[in-house]
């Protein structure tokens, strides 16, 4: 059932969102102008006292907002394609901040013929790349999607982490 988000402009402050909850709650997040964010909870739907208040800067609400939007998680569909995929599967790998191969193409970094693994799209701000191809460059804060076989992955990840194998 599609959730009912309110918006209301908060002249000089942001913006405020509110929906109310499957279990009979209320939950209000402000979206302020410099950036910073706080969610109120309210346990039933008439408190007028938020049960618990929550305050997160930009970087924290972005990342709290990847991990509930399922950035982390393969969504349910993606293990029923690996069903259907046999003995491949296909992984989101981050790129660690420290990766020597930042700045580098797919094709140099050279996943598939080191490793065996295939980048078929990567996850970055503000627009992901699909459909990866061979001249894509590695950034900071990149998430792979990748395509291999489950035993691939330990070799494919030390070369992302190390530079090589």
């Amino acid at each position: 059932m599609p959730v009912d988000l309110r918006e209301t402009r908060l002249p000089g402050v942001g913006v405020k969102y509110g929906f109310r909850t499957s279990e009979g709650g209320r939950l209000a997040i402000v979206l302020h102008n410099d950036g910073m964010r706080e969610i109120y909870f309210f346990r039933h739907e008439h408190d007028d006292e938020p049960s618990a208040v929550i305050r997160l800067d930009d970087d924290e609400a972005r990342q709290l907002g990847a991990v509930i939007g399922g950035a982390y998680e393969r969504p349910k569909i993606v293990e029923e394609l690996e069903l259907a995929l046999g003995e491949l599967t296909i992984e989101w790998v981050p790129v660690p901040d420290d990766s020597p191969l930042i700045g580098k193409t797919l094709a140099e970094c050279g996943f598939r013929a080191k490793a065996g693994i295939t980048v078929i799209a990567i996850l970055r701000e503000p627009e992901p790349v699909a459909g990866a191809q061979p001249t894509d460059v590695v950034q900071k804060s990149d998430t792979l999607v990748t395509v291999g076989k489950l035993g691939q992955y330990a070799a494919f990840r030390k070369l992302l982490a190390e530079g090589t194998l």
